[in-house]
């Protein structure tokens, strides 16, 4: 790479060769794609055949359970199905559970006003959303006790283990109260007002006691998480501040995000210190490539044996902008340089929409981007000696050029991205949570919460319900706490998706019961 001469720009021809590379590797991943889904579609030719028979096969509305009321019938359907298509409409209700509701007229209505009788000659349909309010009832465990008149023993029939031992939350509570406040954010004492609005007087301090039990009970799951994480080759890492308040005192949530472990994989690990110490301990067995921002805690790490550093681009174009968004510019050396790094980005936005393979990234970057970047290099020490150094466009030029090497790296690794955007958007909701919970009570309370956002939001990147997820690890506490199942099987990207989604049926169907016989 070194032999390359310094390219400014890409010019035109430039242009078609990296069009031409790339519209190579859109065809053989086209061809293969063609190849999958002519067997897909033998597949699901087979299961609309299936579907067709379930759901036109013959059947008989009599069998639906029929509510009447007057002069009007309610008709309970829970079938899925297609929405129609209205114009405007933008609210996608196929999915949703259905209530027919059936208008007719009464004997005395069905007289037309010339005085013939009304004949039926069908209907119409219209729809609109409803919601069933949050409904809190109580689960009567009742155990039947059996006696032996021989040895006068008694035994009493099992019942299924509560997450947490003698609490009166059960696991659908839990999971309620779980997702609200660390996906939704929505802070404990907003929580008790609300359900006792429902008639459950619950205090906060209860349901905080109930948030950190559980997550005791999920603590070999968070340890399963970083065993999968320091075991990947490459990882992402970031830190965010966040307010603790016994002590009272600035704390920190640190976020290690393996990509390519699963769909993804973050972990975040609670510290009252951003001391780069924190991450030298968490990543001691790590052996790999990471990838950080230019924060000084970060760099006796990158000169570990086993671990090769890489920077990110973003925070260095970051710098410029802020410069850019001050003198406003648009001729000057911040806007050139935004300029000069726009073709950059590019390529790596139309590699990723085109999903082209790491060796094919690899390879590209260095025929493409590398020659730009060689140039802007140049540039940049060239214009150094023009601008103050003390000025935030001279800290700016020196941020990127002492961390060049780093900035760089990513060219030399396919699977390596060109920032740390992945992880700071993983953190993006965390952020979210303090402004409306504004701190953690304490440091053990930290680390709670550090397990719950690991576990909610690595779901989320694998494309799992975190409400169905968490609900079904908290029915598996007491299967963990006796070593009955291994934890690493009950990861985002390891968990048994059949059980998850006969689980997440039962769960479905029990509501369903409850609402029919309300």
């Amino acid at each position: 790479m070194a032999l390359l001469k310094d390219i400014p720009q890409v010019d035109a021809a430039t242009h078609i060769q990296m069009e031409y590379s790339l519209l190579w590797e859109e065809y053989q991943r086209a061809k293969q794609r063609i190849q999958d889904l002519e067997k897909e579609n033998a597949y699901l030719k087979e299961q609309l055949l299936l579907m067709k028979q379930r759901q036109f096969g013959k059947k008989s509305e009599a069998g639906e359970p029929v509510v009447n009321s007057g002069q009007w019938q309610v008709v309970s359907s829970h079938v899925r199905h297609k929405g129609k298509k209205t114009r405007g409409r933008m609210i996608d209700t196929s999915e949703l559970p259905r209530h027919k509701i059936y208008h007719f007229l009464n004997a005395e209505e069905q007289h037309c006003h010339c005085g013939a009788l009304l004949e039926r000659m069908g209907e119409e349909t219209s729809e609109q959303l409803e919601v069933v309010p949050l409904r809190i009832y109580v689960v009567e465990h009742i155990r039947g006790k059996y006696a032996c008149r021989q040895c006068h023993s008694i035994q009493m029939a099992p019942k299924p283990m509560a997450p947490i031992p003698k609490a009166l939350a059960g696991g659908s509570l839990l999971t309620e109260v779980i997702i609200n406040k660390y996906q939704y954010h929505l802070p404990l004492y907003r929580q008790s007002k609300i359900l006792e609005s429902y008639n459950a007087l619950i205090p906060d301090n209860t349901l905080g006691n109930w948030v950190m039990q559980s997550g005791s009970g999920m603590v070999p799951i968070y340890e399963a998480f970083w065993e999968a994480v320091l075991e990947a080759r490459y990882l992402q890492v970031d830190e965010t501040p966040i307010k603790v308040l016994k002590p009272e005192k600035t704390a920190y949530l640190w976020a290690y995000y393996a990509p390519h472990v699963g769909k993804g994989l973050v972990v975040f690990e609670f510290n009252l210190t951003r001391n780069g110490s924190v991450a030298e301990e968490r990543l001691k067995s790590f052996k790999g490539l990471l990838q950080t921002d230019g924060y000084a805690g970060y760099q006796n790490l990158r000169t570990w044996k086993d671990v090769t550093g890489f920077g990110c681009m973003t925070h260095g174009r970051r710098k410029f902008s802020e410069v850019l968004k001050i003198t406003k510019n648009p001729d000057g050396i911040a806007a050139e340089l935004i300029t000069r790094l726009k073709p950059v980005y590019a390529l790596e936005a139309r590699m990723r929409d085109l999903e082209v393979s790491f060796h094919t990234r690899k390879r590209l970057r260095q025929k493409y981007a590398w020659p730009l970047l060689k140039a802007l290099h140049v540039w940049l020490r060239q214009n150094l000696n023009q601008v103050p150094p003390k000025s935030a466009l001279g800290m700016a030029m020196n941020y990127m050029l002492n961390q060049w090497g780093y900035l760089i790296a990513y060219l030399r690794h396919g699977c390596v991205e060109i920032d740390t955007n992945l992880v700071e958007n993983l953190i993006r909701p965390t952020a979210l949570g303090k402004k409306n919970w504004l701190f953690m009570g304490h440091e053990e309370s930290g680390k709670i919460h550090a397990l719950w956002f690991s576990l909610i939001i690595s779901a989320i990147i694998n494309g799992l319900n975190p409400r169905v997820y968490i609900h079904f690890l908290l029915n598996k506490i007491h299967d963990i706490r006796i070593k009955a199942v291994d934890p690493r099987t009950l990861l985002p990207h390891t968990i048994d998706r059949v059980a998850l989604q006969i689980f997440a049926d039962q769960q479905i169907a029990f509501s369903k019961l409850l609402l029919n016989s309300s």
